[in-house]
């Protein structure tokens, strides 16, 4: 198996895993910590308007008025900055706050 398809893989058992309950809090705060501290995930605002199913203007607005930092060029943004920022209500209507 190639890298994307064990990545997808592992990534799909987490997912089922905190979906379900299954996971321990040890578990939960160390993928936490290390997909923060040690994992760059970029995307541009329409990658994050696409994922949220909004419109490029408003993630442009979430990041013009509340995130500190500076895309990378090729404007990408860190994911976990945006987490930081992203309203609850776009959570709620992606349905991620299980």
């Amino acid at each position: 198996m190639g890298a994307k398809e064990v990545l997808s893989e592992i990534l799909a058992y987490y997912k089922y895993k905190v979906d379900n309950g299954l996971c321990t809090m040890e578990e939960l705060e160390s993928a936490k910590k290390a997909l923060e501290e040690n994992m760059e995930i970029y995307g541009t605002v329409e990658d994050f308007a696409k994922f949220y199913d909004k419109t490029p203007v408003n993630v442009r607005v979430a990041i013009n008025r509340k995130m500190i930092a500076k895309p990378k060029r090729k404007v990408l943004y860190p994911f976990h900055e945006f987490l930081k920022v992203v309203s609850d209500k776009w959570r709620k209507d992606k349905q991620l706050d299980k």
